[in-house]
Parts: C-alpha cells; structure tokens; sequence
C-alpha cells in the first residue's frame, strides 16, 4: 500500500485531510468504502514487516469523500497510513486518494509502498491502545485476554490474545444479531472458529456499518476453552485451525492470521 514517511525536527501542530477521488464506477459503491487516515510511531523488521508502538493522531473511520484529523507530533519520524477499506474492511489499494497535510513547521514528506500486512498490525494495536477488555471469569488467570474495539471504529473489531506459553485458544464467535453491517468473515450460521496457537493475538472478526445514514445493530457472544490441540474440536469441521479458513501463508495479507507476541508490553 501507499503511505509516507513524516520527519519532524521540532514539535509540530499538524492537520491532515484523507481525500477519496470519486470515479463514475466508484460513484456507485461510494457509501461501501470506508476512510481512515493515522500517523504511527512505528519499527521496520525483516521481510516488509513493521511494529507500531504507538498512534499518536488518528482519525474516526467514516464513509465519506474525506476524513481529517490533527494533533500535536514530537520531533522524529513517523508513517501516515491512509486506509480505504471495502465493506469487510480490508484495504483497496486500487483507489486514488489525496494527502493534505498542513504543518505549524517545516517538515519532509517521502512517499513508500509498503506490504499491506500492516494493516493487520495496525488493527491489532488500535484495538489494544484504544479497545475495552472484555472480563470473563477467567481472564485473571489464564493468559487470555480479550478486547472489543468501538471507539474510532463505526462497528466493532474483536481481537483474542492468548500469552499461554503451551496452551491453544479455542474460540468460538456467533453473531446472533446483525442489521446494516458488513461482518469479515463468517458462515452460513454467522458462526467463526478458530484456534490461537501459544503467544499469538489475532483479529477474530470486524464489523463495519453498511448505510451511514441509517443506524445498525450487533449482537454477538463467544466462548473459549484452552486445549493442547491445534485444531477445532467440531464433528462438522476436519482438523481445520480456522473455520472459514483464512490464508496462513508465510506472506499472507489477511488481517484475521494470528499474529506473534513476545513479552514485551504491547508488542
């Protein structure tokens, strides 16, 4: 995907605009895609792959022509990352889009392509920065934590965090009530599974409005067990890890792949 990299050299007031380029197609499916415009603190590792530490400025996601955001940035070096997601919420990287970005000081601008996958990472940290952490019964004590993201978000992204160092997750999504929303991923039943291997997060499912003129609903519920297997325990489902599956290639760009963790504090 296009983004850029932002270098700061003293302490910045900073407005940023995400403009949409509406073709005659595009026109069509306008209210389908979704804006988001954030600037990241972020640590560059092998193979295309990178850590965001941190979101400094971050605009809602809206399905409009344009979003904006501003803040105030430190001097450094960051990574505008301007998000355009269809309606289940994974990056169009075949929309034209302009950046405005106004600055209270001098600041250099360099445009990147980068993997898609830090969609993924971006997800992930949006909902630990910003999430609620959902209790259950257990969460004090067994090594999973749980968080649904609201804010900044017009739906809801699920993220599952299991830090067991010889225990799989074994999760279990049902969405049992959805009007005008678009769910990621799902069954005939609105039913996910899936298996979280030791020390990995994923994004289990997102769900974005579908008509922002109208308001929407969404019912769901989940469970989990810890297991020592690495596949779903479901008669219907043959030794699968995710149900419906989803792409686990070493390159893959899927949001929802569970994504390692070390011990280190929002790694």
């Amino acid at each position: 995907m296009q983004c850029y990299y932002l270098t700061i050299k003293s302490l910045t007031e900073l407005d940023i605009t995400l403009h949409r380029k509406i073709s005659k197609n595009l026109r069509i499916q306008r209210s389908e895609v979704s804006l988001c415009v954030a600037i990241v603190n972020v640590e560059e590792r092998t193979h295309g792959n990178y850590r965001i530490y941190s979101i400094p400025i971050l605009s809602q996601r809206g399905q409009h022509k344009f979003v904006s955001t501003d803040g105030f940035l430190q001097p450094g070096t960051y990574l505008i990352l301007p998000f355009l997601f269809n309606p289940i919420n994974k990056q169009m990287d075949n929309t034209e889009f302009n950046i405005a970005v106004h600055s209270s000081c001098s600041i250099d601008l360099e445009r990147i392509r980068i993997s898609l996958r830090i969609q993924r990472e971006f997800l992930i940290k949006l909902c630990i920065f910003y999430g609620e952490e959902v209790q259950t019964r257990n969460s004090m004590d067994d090594g999973v934590k749980i968080y649904e993201l609201k804010k900044f978000w017009d739906g809801l992204i699920l993220l599952v965090e299991n830090r067991n160092l010889n225990k799989n997750v074994h999760f279990h999504f049902r969405c049992t009530l959805s009007q005008n929303a678009f769910i990621s991923r799902k069954d005939s039943n609105h039913q996910l599974f899936d298996v979280i291997p030791s020390m990995h997060r994923q994004i289990i499912v997102t769900i974005a409005r579908k008509n922002a003129s109208h308001s929407f609903t969404i019912g769901h519920d989940f469970q989990y067990i810890l297991s020592s297997q690495d596949f779903i325990k479901n008669s219907h489902i043959n030794k699968q890890k995710h149900w419906p599956n989803i792409d686990e290639s070493i390159l893959s760009e899927d949001i929802h792949l569970p994504q390692s963790i070390s011990n280190t504090k929002h790694q």
